[in-house]
């Protein structure tokens, strides 16, 4: 399992997350090219702005799944904070726990019920405000995102599960409290 994570982590951060990143540059280079078009010569893109947009967002979406590895969203911790400190480890690690069944729930609830819309959206061929640019690749990333944040935390809550029952799954990782935001 722990080498299935370690796969899974590379993926995300290292495939995954430097498409996000390469796609968040390009977007930027390419409204910078608009910025300068538009006051230079007068002329953009119709699709530009949605293009950037959806761009931006979708790069956002995609790196979902790394930024729940990092533990890089914002989290209310103060329970769990308070039980560590107390010295009830065990209850910290049921809350967390719990806090991280919430994610995997929601996360396959949203994929769940977003196939259907992003398969509609495909068949139906919707488009951005401009016209020209089709919809489904960034309802997709958003699935694809909302997905592999499901399965890190899936992993996380394995992680603390088995360390409920006295071992380490994941050893390498830091501690919870380790990281810093």
């Amino acid at each position: 399992m722990a080498a299935l994570y370690r796969i899974w982590l590379f993926l995300q951060e290292h495939i995954v997350g430097t498409f996000a990143a390469l796609m968040l540059l390009a977007a930027t280079v390419f409204a910078v090219y608009e910025m300068f078009s538009w006051y230079l010569i007068c002329r953009t893109f119709e699709w530009g702005e949605d293009a950037v947009t959806y761009s931006v967002v979708a790069a956002t979406f995609l790196y979902f799944g790394a930024s729940q590895a990092k533990r890089a969203h914002r989290a209310v911790t103060a329970l769990p904070d308070w039980l560590t400190s107390s010295g009830k480890r065990t209850a910290s690690l049921i809350v967390r726990s719990f806090a991280l069944s919430c994610v995997v729930v929601f996360a396959a609830c949203f994929i769940y019920w977003g196939l259907p819309g992003a398969a509609r959206t495909l068949r139906v061929g919707s488009t951005t405000e401009s016209l020209a640019l089709p919809l489904w690749p960034f309802q997709y990333a958003l699935l694809v995102g909302m997905g592999m944040m499901g399965i890190t935390a899936l992993f996380q809550l394995y992680r603390n599960v088995t360390r409920l029952f006295g071992r380490d799954a994941f050893p390498w990782e830091p501690e919870d409290d380790q990281f810093v935001l």
